[in-house]
């Protein structure tokens, strides 16, 4: 009341009637108001303006037709009643029927008095508005977009470039949105004829900001792309390329035509290099390949971009210039593949490297560059042949996983109409070299079958001793252990290797006697056929300059390991130390060596090192027979002998006869048969011979046996001594430091006086 007061003693009815916004004192105390309120009632003019708090168009409000203009520029008049009417947001009513409360709140506020809280509604009222024509602006361009759900294909240039530089291109998002589902036709053309349209744009862009950059890189770049040397012009090139990759796919079309240009052979390998280069850091990704432009889900293109043009737009260009990528990358490799066949074995293995290369880093167009390169497996030249089998072996050591296709690809190679024989000879030189897994019993089957069928080639040609069927036995040795094939496979092999085993050379039966042992030995039936032949085979000629001795000593102490029958083991022991007697000292120290593993592991056998038989020392007593029954024991002896004479002299002994036999009483050197040599009866004299033997490591490994002790030694005897090895301790020997005392000078020098003193004139000495 005292604040009452003192505002009707200041104002006088004149000031009460104009203020406050045609309030009267009166009326603000009656509702309950203040005089603060009145205050701020009095600062208001009937405009609504405020005079004393702000300055004039503080408040950003509406002016006449402002809207209405506003609206006109959105284009809204221009979309049909049908859309408007459709994409009706019944939001917007609720936004009505809210306003309409508000005011009617602010109204009843408004009545009880509170002044300060309808200027504070009228404030967010306006917010409101506003914020309503940007939600309205938002709906028409999201109706103009979609357009009842169907694609817009027009296209609308831009000023500035929707990809910028920079960065590795499939490194982006879109780039990995992939379906391998079908796609309509139509909307994939029409899709594509856009594409172009914006890609086209966007290079043109990038251009033109290029060309009006006033940088001196970029001057440079520009100066050295058209005028530079050749090194130069192909280091801008990398740089513009790496620097946006997606915006210079002309450098890119430029190198591969530098490549493809004929007459400068040099330029051909240098734009190879920078390309190849390019490929691998900055134009291909590492784990997948290059899709086109079908690969793309262009079904849900409208709903990934939700709506926006511009991310609608760069999937476009990033799905366009990956197929065009392609497109070059796949005409690189038609250029690759005439480089292949260029007259120049420089440039033919410049290829070839470039292919294995991109083989091993990327995976893109793996297929034809794997053809490629197992094609000249084929090729005339020895050298280019062999390097592609080195390659390809390169390969598989660092993709495991890719020894089925390269397998199933040389397979193809091999039963090609047209192939030569050199050809085949390199496949299966290839394919004999690959290593095994006993989770790859399928690839070695496939491969067993592969070589098993020429085998059979080679005998129907009757080349038996060739370098192609010692190629197969090789393989055949190296994946059967890893197979699973079936016995009968085998079995239809075996009379086959048994005939031509007696024909072949050293090295070829050393390996047809593997190949036997590993598939009698997985069967648990080592015949006595094969014990003959490999028993035969120590008296080979070519085992002496054979180059497949620590195979053939490695089989021969399996065979014996194996043996079951202990003096068949003896014969064995008995003609290798007869054989090396005429060998050189590391074939004897390999030899003896095996003996005294074989001693460790069969005791039995060391009944031979004493002396017996014909080397017995002691007398021996025998009673004379009577002379009745001289004539019956010589009968008898005679029918003994003439059976054994029989017996040993056949070539083949049934295996049921065996239970019958008894060995002979002497030992018989030449006997075919090692089972009846009759090596019990004698001792290994060998030894007493080869303990006196000039090189040292023999005599020490033959008197380590004879003593009854095994041979210790952790080295290859076949290697460490060779006459080779033992020259070259004198070679990489350090030379003695000669000290050359005081006093022996003296006498050096005398020496030579006298040397010249007795020369006699008219002789020159040189």
């Amino acid at each position: 009341m005292e604040d009452s007061m003192e505002v009707e003693g200041e104002w006088s009815a004149e000031d009460s009637d104009a203020g406050g916004d045609g309030f009267t004192l009166e009326e603000v105390l009656r509702l309950g108001g203040t005089k603060q309120d009145y205050v701020m009632l009095a600062g208001l003019k009937d405009t609504g303006e405020l005079l004393d708090s702000g300055k004039k168009g503080e408040i950003d409000d509406l002016e006449e037709g402002e809207l209405k203009a506003f609206i006109e520029q959105l284009g809204i008049h221009k979309i049909s009643k049908e859309v408007l009417e459709q994409d009706d947001d019944p939001l917007e009513h609720e936004d009505k029927k809210k306003e309409t409360t508000i005011s009617t709140k602010d109204k009843n506020e408004a009545n009880k008095g509170n002044m300060s809280n309808e200027i504070q509604n009228r404030k967010d009222k306006e917010e409101k508005e506003k914020s309503k024509i940007s939600k309205k602006k938002s709906n028409v361009i999201s109706v103009a977009f979609k357009n009842k759900g169907k694609p817009v294909f027009e296209f609308t240039g831009r000023s500035t470039l929707l990809l910028k530089p920079g960065g590795k291109w499939y490194d982006h998002e879109y780039t990995k949105e992939f379906t391998m589902q079908s796609q309509n036709e139509d909307d994939v053309k029409k899709y594509k004829i856009l594409a172009e349209k914006l890609y086209e744009h966007e290079v043109n862009l990038y251009k033109n900001k290029k060309e009006h950059s006033k940088g001196a890189n970029t001057v440079w770049m520009k100066t050295v792309v058209s005028t530079g040397t050749l090194a130069d012009r192909m280091a801008a090139m990398i740089v513009l390329i790496q620097d946006a990759p997606v915006h210079t796919l002309q450098f890119v079309e430029n190198l591969v035509n530098l490549i493809r240009k004929k007459g400068s052979k040099r330029q051909n390998i240098m734009a190879l290099d920078t390309f190849k280069d390019l490929l691998q850091s900055d134009l291909l990704p590492d784990n997948r390949k290059l899709h086109t432009f079908v690969q793309h889900p262009f079904d849900k293109l409208e709903e990934i971009s939700s709506g926006n043009r511009d991310a609608r737009d760069r999937r476009l260009i990033l799905w366009y210039f990956e197929e065009q990528l392609k497109l070059h990358v796949a005409e690189f490799v038609k250029v690759l593949e005439t480089l292949t066949h260029d007259s120049l074995i420089a440039t033919k293995a410049k290829s070839l490297n470039v292919i294995h290369e991109i083989l091993c880093n990327k995976p893109e167009e793996e297929k034809t560059l794997l053809v490629l390169l197992v094609n000249k497996l084929g090729d005339p030249q020895y050298r280019v042949a062999t390097k592609a089998s080195y390659l390809l072996e390169m390969l598989l050591n660092k993709h495991p996983n890719m020894k089925v296709v390269v397998c199933l690809e040389v397979e193809r190679l091999l039963y090609r109409p047209n192939i030569g024989e050199k050809a085949q000879y390199y496949g299966i030189c290839f394919l004999n070299q690959m290593m095994f897994s006993h989770e790859e019993s399928d690839l070695a089957n496939q491969l067993i079958t592969v070589y098993f069928c020429f085998f059979r080639a080679c005998i129907k040609k009757k080349e038996i001793d060739t370098k192609i069927l010692r190629a197969l036995l090789t393989g055949v040795n190296r994946a059967y252990p890893y197979a699973n094939i079936g016995s009968e496979k085998v079995k239809e092999q075996l009379d086959t290797l048994f005939k031509i085993l007696h024909v072949v050379n050293f090295n070829t039966g050393v390996q047809i006697l593997m190949l036997l042992f590993q598939v009698m030995d997985s069967q648990q039936t080592v015949s006595n056929r094969y014990f003959s032949a490999l028993y035969r085979k120590l008296l080979d000629p070519g085992l002496s300059q054979g180059s497949k001795q620590t195979m053939f000593l490695n089989l021969l102490f399996k065979s014996m390991k194996a043996d079951v029958i202990l003096r068949r083991v003896k014969a064995f022991v008995k003609r290798l130390l007869q054989v090396t007697c005429g060998q050189k000292p590391s074939f004897i120290c390999g030899a003896l060596y095996l003996v005294s593993e074989i001693f460790r592991l069969k005791p039995g056998l060391k009944v031979l090192l004493h002396e017996n038989g014909e080397n017995d020392e002691e007398e021996h007593f025998y009673d004379l027979p009577d002379d009745d029954n001289n004539i019956t024991n010589k009968d008898e002896a005679n029918t003994n002998m003439d059976a054994s004479e029989n017996l040993t002299s056949g070539s083949w002994i049934h295996q049921q006869s065996l239970q019958g036999l008894k060995s002979p009483s002497q030992y018989d050197p030449m006997n075919r048969n090692p089972s009846f040599c009759g090596a019990d009866n004698t001792s290994i004299w060998e030894l007493k011979k080869l303990s006196e033997h000039f090189h040292p490591s023999v005599a020490l490994f033959a008197k380590t046996i004879l003593e009854g002790n095994s041979v210790q030694y952790m080295g290859d005897p076949l290697e460490d001594f060779t006459l080779m090895r033992f020259l070259d301790r004198f070679v990489y020997r350090n030379p003695k430091q000669q000290k050359v005392r005081e006093n022996n000078r003296g006498y050096l020098m005398h020496q030579k006086k006298r040397l010249n003193q007795e020369r006699q004139p008219g002789i020159l000495f040189f």
